[in-house]
């Protein structure tokens, strides 16, 4: 695939005509049909124009920052580097942090030797409506990157997005338009993204679309079992529910489970609000307000919907003694620091159930190289565990099929991951990484362990599976109060 003609010479633009450090030049031309001569040829960031020659991609500004930082200005020493995406909205400082995450993981797979002869890079994207960037709106600026990731730079794989509405629209868009990139998201939970995937995978047909955190699901249950069954500082059941959520895969997956959930333990048919646009969702949160609602579950994949939410209901006095609950996305730093605090002891939530640092290895040691690296706290966003899983993965799903089917692609990536499952328990740490590649050479599958806990997807819908942990607000601060299942 050609790139586009408006074609920007990146080197150039970089080093300066006359630098002597740039190994190529616009002077370099060679004929192409496909960029993945010209990268071949010239190295990373390299495409096939429409002019029939190679020439340096244009850069979009939206993914201006990569690792290592020379990925685009020094791109013969790039020509085997594995270079996967990046989708975040770097707006948000949760997102932000997620990016982090994932970077520091293929740093350390880069500093522990890469992959036979190989190293590990990596493109960031981001993707938060900015007049500075241009006028996309969020979904659009989602489609416009991935798109540059996997069409023009021929990642074979992408981080993100972190929200279900942008990973549906992003994976249809492009793998619906013939690429094979492998999607997985550190924090997209709705269930209906299950089916992007084939009903049928196996081994040698995985499907393209992976995450890290447990589906919605168990979510919904968990939620539903929190207000049925009085306990960790709720004092009655719960029966009269509102529930005012977001059109889209992830409101009207995760709000579809609950009510089912709800009016399985006992409760009434929940009221359903729905909404798509500001206008709308203002016009819900005033009738609920209206209401004689015991809770409200409000959900939206975007934090900052959350923040808006919180921020109307301080003004109405018909939220006044009423619960509040909230799903995984507002389970992070930007709503503590920004929404209107008014709400906040009526608050409770739901999120993955975060592991216990003090009993274990992996998250520990995840916890510590990202204080060093960073100088800050990972417990204080959410999913940036999965994040750096997520990134391992990728990196072992690429020793996998590089080393059994001796290239790297979006498709022999999804191969390796269904052999993650099985076989000898290896925990995600830097000092495992040879122990993988190891056993990948031998054609043996592992059983990985992540700094998010066990990753042990099943075979036939490609979903992990994890405990439920609700959570209140505390002095600023997201606090788990409970576990669900139950007992375990």
């Amino acid at each position: 695939m050609r790139a586009s003609s408006l074609l920007i010479d990146a080197l150039a633009m970089a080093c300066g005509v006359a630098a002597a450090g740039c190994s190529a030049t616009t002077t370099d031309y060679a004929s192409c049909d496909l960029n993945s001569q010209c990268r071949d040829r010239f190295g990373f960031g390299w495409v096939c124009a429409d002019s029939g020659f190679c020439e340096a991609a244009p850069r979009l500004n939206r993914c201006a920052s990569s690792f290592p930082e020379d990925l685009f200005f020094d791109p013969q020493e790039h020509t085997d580097t594995v270079v996967f995406g990046n989708i975040m909205d770097r707006s948000l400082a949760t997102h932000r942090a997620r990016e982090k995450a994932a970077r520091l993981a293929i740093k350390q797979a880069d500093d522990e030797g890469g992959l036979s002869l190989r190293d590990f890079g990596s493109v960031f994207c981001t993707i938060e409506e900015d007049p500075e960037f241009d006028q996309l709106t969020r979904p659009e600026a989602a489609v416009a990157v991935a798109d540059y990731l996997v069409n023009t730079l021929g990642v074979p794989a992408v981080i993100g997005p972190a929200a279900s509405d942008d990973v549906n629209t992003v994976f249809n868009q492009i793998n619906g338009a013939g690429a094979e990139a492998l999607f997985i998201s550190p924090s997209a939970t709705s269930p209906a993204l299950t089916a992007l995937d084939p009903a049928t995978v196996d081994d040698d047909h995985p499907g393209l679309f992976w995450r890290t955190a447990p589906p919605d699901s168990l979510q919904g249950a968990a939620i539903a079992y929190d207000m049925r069954e009085p306990g960790a500082g709720r004092p009655q059941k719960v029966s009269n529910v509102a529930v005012i959520y977001q059109t889209g895969s992830y409101g009207e997956a995760l709000s579809a489970v609950f009510s089912q959930e709800f009016q399985k333990a006992g409760g009434d048919l929940p009221t359903l609000f729905s909404y798509e646009t500001d206008g709308q969702r203002s016009e819900a949160i005033g009738q609920v307000a209206m209401g004689s609602f015991e809770e409200v579950l409000f959900v939206s994949s975007q934090t900052q919907q959350v923040i808006e939410f919180l921020d109307a209901a301080a003004t109405l006095t018909g939220y006044d003694g009423m619960g509040i609950f909230l799903s995984d996305a507002a389970a992070n730093q930007d709503l503590t620091m920004q929404a209107d605090p008014t709400r906040f002891p009526q608050v409770r939530g739901t999120r993955q159930a975060p592991l216990d640092s003090d009993q274990d290895l992996v998250y520990a040691a995840f916890l510590a190289a990202y204080s060093s690296e960073y100088g800050e706290d990972a417990r204080k966003f959410s999913f940036t565990a999965n994040s750096y899983d997520a990134a391992w993965l990728l990196v072992y799903g690429s020793a996998w099929g590089l080393l059994q089917d001796g290239s790297i692609s979006g498709m022999n990536i999804a191969k390796g991951l269904r052999r993650v499952s099985s076989g000898d328990t290896i925990g995600i740490l830097p000092t495992t990484w040879n122990q993988v590649r190891e056993k990948f050479q031998r054609g043996e599958s592992i059983n990985v362990e992540g700094a998010s806990g066990h990753l042990d997807y099943d075979p036939v819908t490609e979903e992990t599976s994890g405990k439920i942990e609700t959570w209140q607000i505390v002095s600023g601060q997201i606090v788990g109060i409970d576990t669900w299942p139950p007992g375990q």
